[in-house]
């Protein structure tokens, strides 16, 4: 299958691909601040890299929520099956 096979070359390359998406965000956030603002509804609208520090912070607390329900309600104890 190719998509295995694309997916293995990931995980071989993964330190390439992390500069990859490192240097995305970097012009991701280089342009939010380079581009004009317009009229805002919003004062968060007008915050340089407001929208791109929420998405990042919602990003690691809906993951850390997540592994913490996770850790909750899925996990047993170590002799569970004895």
């Amino acid at each position: 299958m190719k998509v295995g096979r694309w997916i293995q070359y990931l995980r071989d390359h993964l330190g390439g691909l992390k500069k990859v998406l490192a240097g995305y965000l970097v012009v991701l956030l280089v342009f939010d601040v380079l581009l004009p603002r317009h009229h805002g509804h919003l004062l968060t609208d007008r915050v340089y890299l407001f929208w791109a520090a929420f998405g990042m912070v919602g990003c690691f607390a809906l993951i850390k929520v997540s592994k913490g329900f996770a850790h909750l309600l899925l996990s047993k104890k170590e002799d569970y099956y004895d």
